[in-house]
């Protein structure tokens, strides 16, 4: 991707792989929301105000098998330990660190370094070896890139959706962390509300269903994302499209009871969701925001009494995944995968040739996971 909407199909050399370095032939990598606003030039800058370096090759949502690896990468590149080998199925961890910034020191294992290394929007692809994007039949692995070993219960099918299930893991560690801080006890048996029903929705119904959360509702939209999460056992699942604001929050009430929901997630990448999601929490409750990951321009108002400082709430921001989650969504996938249908939620898949026909599939919502297929 040269510039925003300018996508083409380019051919590089296959790099001379170091001791320290890897290549990964490439199995599926899934269309995110950023590359979707990074395709249709919707986004100022990413988490810490960090740029999109183009020339890019996009996505970072990647599976694949290492192909080739140095000695050196084969012992420091495992996530869970061990020495990884060619032939290996590995689910690549895209934020990179320097561990010599302020960032990576003081927040080891957060996608937090300053120098905003991040395969497939942070890495340009104008210098050689080129292969910095998950949108390519190969990956070049830098040296300090981790890999996350795939269960071999675990097909490619659905380790492709591990990165953003590590994110919805994440978040749910982080909102438990916050309760224990407030004095509310650690356990994660209250209601849900989840704003958004694509597939980082998705992965946050997934992360609290195993954390054990006692009533899930999902309020999203289009209807085929919304009838998408029944499948997936929410309690109910709201199309927001057909439906005002106060008939979402008379609703989402009726169904609770009570006083409001204990922990609600915001999906959707809108700033404008962001009262009613807080209308939805009960006192002393927290409020989640995952979705708006990018800096779009988008802002919003509310009513910081009535809806924060009146109510006790918790508000905590997740912009991303820590290393460690990585390998905690793909044991998820492997302990839970004969409960939940994981292998229904790449619902299409594209050759690279097909690019702005994916890209036009994935845009329209009438999907759930859009992956190409090298």
């Amino acid at each position: 991707m040269d510039a925003p909407g300018s996508m083409r199909v380019a051919e590089f050399s296959i790099p001379a792989v170091p001791d320290d370095a890897a290549l990964l032939d490439v199995s599926l990598c899934g269309i995110c929301g950023t590359d979707k606003h990074i395709y249709m030039d919707q986004l100022k800058s990413h988490p810490f105000g960090m740029p999109t370096r183009f020339p890019i090759i996009p996505g970072h949502e990647v599976v694949g098998t290492v192909e080739k690896i140095g000695s050196k990468a084969a012992r420091r590149m495992s996530l869970t330990g061990g020495t990884l080998s060619p032939g290996d199925r590995v689910v690549p961890v895209v934020d990179l660190r320097c561990d010599e910034c302020v960032g990576c020191k003081m927040h080891p294992g957060w996608a937090s370094c300053e120098k905003g290394e991040t395969y497939g929007w942070g890495i340009s692809s104008k210098d050689p070896p080129h292969l910095f994007g998950g949108f390519a039949e190969k990956m070049y692995m830098l040296p300090q890139t981790k890999l996350a070993r795939v269960p071999d219960s675990v097909p490619d099918e659905v380790a492709v959706f591990a990165e953003v299930l590590a994110v919805g893991y994440t978040s749910v560690a982080r909102i438990s962390h916050s309760m224990q801080l407030a004095g509310d006890g650690s356990s994660f048996v209250g209601d849900v509300v989840v704003q958004g029903s694509g597939p980082l929705a998705l992965a946050h119904v997934i992360a609290a269903k195993i954390a054990g959360a006692h009533r899930i509702i999902v309020v999203g939209m289009p209807e085929y994302r919304v009838e998408f999460m029944r499948r997936f056992g929410v309690d109910v699942a709201l199309d927001a499209s057909k439906m005002n604001r106060e008939e979402r929050t008379a609703k989402v009430a009726d169904t609770i009871g009570g006083e409001g929901a204990d922990v609600v997630f915001e999906c959707t990448g809108d700033a404008g969701v962001v009262e009613e999601g807080l209308s939805y929490l009960k006192p002393f409750g927290c409020y989640l925001v995952a979705g708006i990951y990018s800096d779009t321009g988008k802002t919003t108002t509310l009513n910081v009494q009535k809806f924060v400082s009146g109510r006790y709430a918790t508000i905590v921001g997740n912009g991303g995944q820590t290393e460690q989650s990585y390998a905690q969504a793909l044991r998820m996938m492997e302990s839970f995968g004969g409960q939940m249908p994981f292998d229904t939620i790449v619902t299409h898949k594209f050759p690279l040739e097909r690019h702005a026909e994916a890209m036009a599939v994935a845009i329209s919502e009438q999907s759930m996971k859009v992956a190409f297929q090298p």
